[in-house]
């Protein structure tokens, strides 16, 4: 992934100070990525696709066209795009569309402190979560820790920085629903590494 974010930067004409003013991902943090000597957390992720005005599977692949009516994409079971860190497991879904207002992934999570997953953080947008298996504990800078059974969901704005960690020790899996207006003016983005 390194390589397609060297490459989308450059064809912006941004240095490594410009992405980091706009995203809050040091030039040191950015450096590392680009050259595959780090992992990219999801947060970072997030704001990079923001910033460059794609999807975030767009990082993985060329994505298939803009959106048009009629359009649909159909992930079957087992597939989707992984991305995977010390952190966190994510199987990106439906990348072959891009301009998409949503952004689905089925992520997996073991860590067991806000530590664990690297802090709490935020991103544009509002964000929906459905516990598939195990039971998770969300933690956001506004509420106290919310413990969250299979079977159960949130819907919640997800600019407030936040983060998800695994009651049990087998770990967590569950859904998350971005949105995003990816065609809307750039805004301010939570600062963080």
């Amino acid at each position: 992934m390194g390589p397609k974010l060297r490459q989308m930067r450059r064809s912006k004409g941004m240095s490594l100070a410009d992405v980091a003013a706009k995203t809050g991902v040091s030039e040191a943090t950015m450096s590392r990525i680009e050259t595959g000597r780090s992992d990219i957390s999801a947060p970072h992720l997030f704001r990079l696709s923001v910033l460059f005005g794609v999807d975030v599977g767009g990082f993985f692949h060329d994505a298939g066209p803009e959106h048009v009516s009629g359009i649909r994409s159909v992930e079957r079971k087992g597939q989707g795009r992984v991305f995977e860190t010390d952190r966190l497991r994510s199987t990106l879904l439906c990348t072959d569309l891009r301009s998409k207002k949503m952004h689905p992934f089925l992520n997996h999570v073991r860590g067991r402190t806000v530590q664990d997953v690297g802090g709490l953080a935020g991103h544009d947008g509002e964000e929906y979560l459905l516990v598939q298996r195990g039971r998770l504990v969300l933690h956001t800078s506004a509420y106290a820790p919310l413990l969250l059974d299979t079977g159960d969901s949130i819907y919640f704005d997800a600019t407030m920085p936040h983060a998800y960690v695994s009651a049990d020790a087998e770990g967590v899996e569950f859904l998350v629903i971005c949105t995003s207006d990816q065609h809307s003016e750039q805004k301010d983005l939570p600062d963080g590494d």
